[in-house]
This record gives C-alpha cells, sequence and structure tokens, in this order.
C-alpha cells in the first residue's frame, strides 16, 4: 500500500486535463508515495493514448462507456493502493502544498474520514465547496436557472454556507467531489460512491453516510486548488444536464431525510 492515490475521471477535456497533470508535476505530493491513476469515460478523442505519451508516470484506465461520475470513480478507486484516495476534477489545478497540507491534515485528525481543499475560481473568487446538508428547495434552486431569480434565498444561503468567509478550517457537512480526499479505512467502512447518481449529488450522499458512520468531514482552505467550475445545468435554458441534476435531486432525497425547505 502507498501513501496516497489520486483518481481524475475524464470525459471529452484533454486540454484541461492535461493541465491538471501538470500542475501535479509541478507541485507534487512529497509526504510519502503516491500514484496518479486518469479514467477515461470513453471520450473516444484520443486521450488515453496521449496521456500515456505525455505522462508516462500516469497510469490510465479505459472505461468502456461514460459510466458517469460515480461508476467511473468507483472503477478507478478499486484499482488504487493509496492508504488516502483523492478524487479530483480534470478541470483542476493543484497549487503549491496543496496535497501534502490535506493529507497532513487528515494525519493529525484521525476522526477525519474525508476532507477538500479551497476550490479559486480563474478569476480568484473561492468558490463554495464545502457546504451545509440540503433541503429540497436549495438544491433546486442551485441546480437550475431558478438561482438567478432567487439568489439571496435563505435556504440557497444556507446550503452554500455563505454567511462565511471559507478561510479557516472547520468541520463540514460536505465537500464538493472536485477535491475529495477519502481516508481508505473511512471508504471501506462506508462504501464506494452511489452508481445509481450518474451525475451530481453522489458527493453529499457519500458524505452523509459517512457522518451516519461515525466519521467526520472536514474543509481545509490551506489546500488551495484552482478550478474552471462550468456549471452548465445552472444555466438557462433548461437542458439535458438540467434534467440529470433533477433526477439526481430525486434519488437523494428518496435516500435520506432531508427536510424540503
Amino acid at each position: 500500500m502507498i501513501d496516497l492515490s489520486i483518481i481524475i475521471l475524464h470525459y471529452r477535456t484533454p486540454d484541461l486535463l492535461v493541465e491538471c497533470l501538470q500542475s501535479l508535476r509541478r507541485y507534487p505530493f512529497t509526504l510519502g508515495t503516491s500514484e496518479i491513476w486518469v479514467v477515461d469515460n470513453a471520450s473516444g478523442d484520443g486521450t488515453p493514448a496521449r496521456i500515456r505519451r505525455e505522462f508516462p508516470e500516469v497510469q490510465v484506465l479505459e472505461n468502456p462507456a461514460n459510466l458517469g461520475f460515480a461508476a467511473g470513480n468507483n472503477r478507478g478507486i478499486a484499482r488504487a493502493r493509496g492508504r488516502y484516495i483523492l478524487l479530483l476534477n480534470p478541470d483542476t489545478q493543484v497549487q503549491a502544498g496543496a496535497l501534502d497540507e490535506l493529507v497532513r491534515f487528515m494525519e493529525e485528525h484521525p476522526d477525519a474520514g474525508a476532507a477538500g481543499g479551497q476550490l479559486i475560481g480563474l478569476d480568484g473568487e473561492i468558490q463554495t465547496s464545502c457546504r451545509e446538508f440540503p433541503n429540497l428547495l436549495g438544491v433546486i434552486l442551485r441546480g437550475t436557472p431558478l438561482h438567478r431569480i432567487f439568489p439571496h434565498h435563505p435556504s440557497l444561503c444556507r446550503y452554500l454556507m455563505s454567511d462565511w468567509d471559507h478561510e479557516t478550517p472547520r468541520q463540514v457537512d460536505w465537500v464538493l467531489g472536485a477535491c475529495l480526499l477519502i481516508r481508505r479505512q473511512a471508504w471501506e467502512q462506508v462504501g464506494p460512491l452511489d452508481e445509481g447518481f450518474f451525475m451530481y449529488y453522489e458527493d453529499i450522499d457519500w458524505c452523509y453516510r459517512a457522518h451516519a458512520a461515525g466519521w467526520s468531514v472536514y474543509y481545509v482552505p490551506t489546500a488551495r486548488i484552482i478550478h474552471h467550475h462550468r456549471r452548465e445545468s445552472a444555466r438557462g435554458p433548461f437542458n439535458r444536464l438540467t434534467w440529470i441534476h433533477l433526477r439526481s435531486i430525486m434519488r437523494l432525497f428518496s435516500k435520506h431525510p432531508l427536510p424540503l425547505w
């Protein structure tokens, strides 16, 4: 077993993936051993061959079809050997010391089943990457174009923890799967991502189950990661990803006793 496995699920964003891998070369994990897995969800764009050619240190797993976020990541994690598992989006770029900060924090907090870093947009703005468990109204507002009409609705603000500056470490309900570090012991106890979610809310579901199993989830702002963050489902008019969002919302609220408002 090694110390850190980094899993990057890819689907048709090859240039962003290359930038992500370059950032991992520039700012590698230095506290122990590590491995990087790129899991390609049948992009059909030649990415696996390109990664093998330009990044020979990276291991590549090719899925036969686009399995979605949960199933794709589960396939990568099944191959991983790390004591810690980092789910990292291909549209991210780790910054200096970010990987070390996350793992160091987990080592210092044995109750932590998972932790996430501070995600920063290209404009330098801090993204709300740690949140409270939602009520139904809050996720509908956030996951559809309705957030443009009700940007300051109390359910939405509470869900996004927008009354806080996101600059200090703290226990939180959940963190985004774009940068989610999971302790192996917690993963084995809680189980894999729920593949009934094709995309969206599988991170909420996993963190909810982790809390139920007695683990804590933390936000670690000293671990900084740039995130391109394209929320297509929240743009108008309603599109295919909006409906995927809504199906995932229905699954989340059918599984867990979350409030409606």
